[in-house]
Formats: structure tokens, sequence, C-alpha cells
């Protein structure tokens, strides 16, 4: 018998509870949630990054990843305008067009004239909810967002404990 898939939700104000909970902690459990976070990020990360290897913008974007050492959830950040691709374009500026693409057969002015399409991204991506679906980030991460939660709360969990056995 199939059962359904269990997944553990929190919400934001519950995650904000947690990490305030954290401040009144010692440094061994404030470092110990860091370094916890670090790691789960870098799995994302590394995911992340894997998936946008499938064309050359998105290589470009993957080299632009970065996992928050000093953060205690998980955090990454990607794009920027410091990193550049081989024309001088900051890689922030095709972060949202490679990830969700465009729309093709749109008329486009420009003041060397007036084209239609643009070949530089994909088509748009399918429409999910309130926006789009993406290609390599959002899904990557969609898939991942159960780990990283689970994950999370249990080393929560395990820090918190060591921390009570500490101060006991």
């Amino acid at each position: 018998m199939a059962t359904k898939p269990f997944q553990i939700k929190i919400a934001d104000k519950d995650i904000l509870a947690i990490l305030k909970t954290f401040s009144k902690m010692d440094d061994i459990a404030k470092t110990d949630m860091k370094q916890a976070a670090n790691d789960i990020a870098t799995v994302a990360a590394s995911a992340v990054g894997s998936a946008l290897q499938a064309t050359p913008q998105g290589q470009a974007i993957a080299r632009t990843i970065k996992v928050s050492k000093t953060s205690k959830s998980p955090v990454i950040t990607i794009g920027g305008g410091t990193a550049k691709l081989k024309s001088g374009t900051p890689v922030g500026e095709i972060l949202i067009g490679t990830e969700f693409g465009a729309y093709n057969n749109i008329k486009r002015e420009r003041k060397s004239g007036t084209y239609i399409g643009l070949r530089q991204f994909d088509k748009r991506s399918p429409r999910e909810g309130r926006g789009n679906a993406g290609y390599f980030i959002f899904p990557t991460l969609k898939a991942l967002q159960p780990y990283i939660t689970q994950e999370w709360v249990k080393q929560v969990d395990r820090i918190r404990q060591e921390w009570k056995s500490r101060i006991a």
C-alpha cells in the first residue's frame, strides 16, 4: 500500500522563534548551528550548481553560488554584479532570463531598430502558481525543500539536546 510522503512545513514565525532561541544559547550551540546550516546549504548549492551546468549561461551563474558561513539557517546566494561573462555583462543580469526564459516572439524596439524575438534565453518556462516554474534553480530547490527542512529541524533538535545536557 502506497503512503503519502511525509513533509515538514515550518511557518516563518516559527523559524524566527527558533533562531531567537539560539541567541540565548552558548557559543558552542551557535557555532554548531552555523556549521549545520552551512552543511545543509552546501548540499543545496551543489545540487543547484549541477542543474545549472546544462547551458553555458548556467555554468557562468553556477560559479557565483555562495554559501553563507554565518547564518544559523541554510542560505545560498546566486548571481551578483561582480562576476562577469566574457562579454563583460554581469552574471546577475542574465540570472532571471536563464532561470525563467523569455517571450521569444514579441516585437522589441531598440535604438538600432525594431526586431521580433529574443534568442538569448530559452522560451518562457511554464506557469506555476503566481509565477513561473523555472528551469534550473527553482525546480531543484523545490525538490530539495523537504530534505532541507527535515535536516534543519533534526540539527536544531540535536543541538538543543546537547546544549541542555551541558547546562544541566
